[in-house]
């Protein structure tokens, strides 16, 4: 999902399976720099360039291809029946849904969850926070919040209302959930989005499996993180086969 979340663009439904959320722009950018290398590629190709060179440049073109797979492409985050997926470059945070206390922004978009794997409950408990690489705020959207302005909304026909014959405003048959997401930047409408469904989900698993009074907090299944190999791979090795062909030169 890139820009808007599906609640927004569904008129609030969810979505039927896993919802991936990233940004378009990185997206945007890796597949611009795909074209640029294939093209340098083909270009090569046709010219004929020398052993030496061409090796260079085609080691070159994978580094650079290696970082923009790790940082733009790669990135994203997944919400599912089990909890919430970050995708960061180099390492992976799985977070259940019962130990999820709450999403929000400064930066990135941050999950927040309970240190030891305990269910959140009305009693505050330890936290630690996962910033969420693929989900941030640009420049512009913290130079707005920070001095307190929006974006002036674009009116359609005379004064504001919708011209003679033509169709009516989408935004205008939203739900009220879908229009307050609709007026947020994406990183920020996908952040309410994710905090919310983490409120109804705990209160799912609460009634799913009710605590006695005055029991203690229940334990779930902890927040995990590993780290992904692939993309340490994906830069490494064309880097080491820069290396050999600047030294073999």
């Amino acid at each position: 999902m890139s820009g808007q979340p599906s609640a927004v663009r569904n008129r609030g439904l969810p979505a039927a399976g896993p919802e991936v959320f990233r940004l378009t722009t990185p997206v945007v950018l890796w597949w611009i720099w795909v074209a640029f290398a294939a093209a340098n590629v083909i270009d090569l190709a046709v010219q004929g360039s020398s052993g030496h060179s061409g090796l260079v440049i085609g080691a070159i073109l994978l580094v650079i291809t290696g970082f923009a797979y790790t940082l733009a492409l790669r990135p994203r985050v997944v919400a599912d029946q089990s909890g919430i997926t970050v995708v960061n470059p180099f390492r992976d945070h799985h977070v259940p849904w019962a130990v999820i206390q709450g999403v929000d922004t400064g930066d990135w978009v941050r999950v927040h969850h309970t240190k030891d794997g305990s269910a959140v409950t009305a009693v505050d408990v330890p936290g630690k926070a996962i910033e969420c690489w693929a989900l941030y705020l640009s420049a512009r959207t913290k130079r707005r919040a920070a001095v307190g302005t929006s974006a002036p909304r674009r009116s359609r026909g005379f004064g504001g209302f919708a011209g003679f014959g033509e169709p009516p405003d989408e935004h205008a048959r939203l739900p009220a959930e879908a229009k307050y997401l609709a007026t947020l930047p994406p990183a920020k409408a996908i952040a309410s989005l994710l905090d919310t469904r983490a409120e109804k989900e705990r209160a799912r698993l609460r009634q799913a499996s009710p605590e006695p009074p005055g029991a203690e907090s229940a334990r779930s299944a902890p927040a995990t993180a590993r780290w992904a190999w692939f993309p340490f791979t994906a830069i490494a090795v064309p880097a080491l086969a820069l290396l050999l062909v600047a030294l073999l030169a």
